[in-house]
């Protein structure tokens, strides 16, 4: 067999191989999307307090429970994978909510002292870790769901009173959050989309504890 031949066989063997690993191999794509949404927390949490000195004594730190639920309003941003056109991502992203509505003062105890919460000037920071999904497509239309998991961040208004004196409070809570993405969407132009958006929170300091819905829009595939 002469070299030509050879070359010739081993190319014929060769080229079935690689057309199995291009198709083999995953079509992966990024997006990004930005959203404006509501929503609405069904009970706040405990409030951790820092320590605090008055002009009478020594307030230690602790909690301080809250009561009722909260309105808020927020925007956000976030970045996701696709797989396959098939499958989702979502990698990172962040929401930033502030309480809307007219709500009473919270009146309270804080080691011993009577403390007055302010619900209307609550403000929540979410941190969106990576989750996994699906999406279905027809024509220009496309649904998705996914599971994610990330942090939440909350900060809110208060004072003590110690006497005649009323001393700011400094009040934070933390935890983490579980929540379900559920969103429609409408293709635009080849690159956007507009969606409408519902996500639950499974967990978010107790569980099915609120959600968020709002306008998303997504760059991309």
């Amino acid at each position: 067999m002469t070299k030509r031949r050879a070359w010739a066989v081993v190319g014929m063997l060769v080229a079935p191989m690689c057309l199995v690993s291009q198709d083999a191999r995953a079509d992966t794509d990024f997006q990004i999307a930005t959203h404006v949404s509501g929503a609405w927390l069904r009970q706040m949490p405990s409030f951790g307090a820092k320590e605090v000195t008055t002009s009478a004594r020594e307030l230690a730190d602790g909690r301080i429970r809250t009561a009722g639920g909260l309105a808020m309003m927020g925007l956000g941003a976030d970045v996701e994978l696709t797989v396959d056109d098939r499958w989702k991502v979502p990698l990172f992203g962040g929401n930033a909510f502030w309480a809307i509505g007219s709500y009473d003062a919270i009146i309270t105890s804080h080691d011993g002292s009577i403390a007055r919460l302010r619900p209307w000037s609550t403000i929540r920071g979410d941190l969106l870790l990576p989750g996994v999904g699906h999406r279905w497509k027809h024509r220009r239309n496309m649904w998705a769901a996914a599971v994610r998991t990330g942090v939440s961040f909350a900060t809110m208004g208060g004072s003590v009173a110690a006497g005649t004196e009323t001393v700011p409070l400094e009040l934070d809570a933390a935890t983490f959050l579980v929540q379900l993405e559920l969103e429609g969407c409408r293709r635009l132009d080849p690159s956007t989309r507009v969606c409408l958006q519902v996500v639950p929170r499974l967990y978010e300091h107790e569980l099915f504890n609120g959600v968020t819905f709002g306008l998303r829009f997504e760059g991309g595939r």
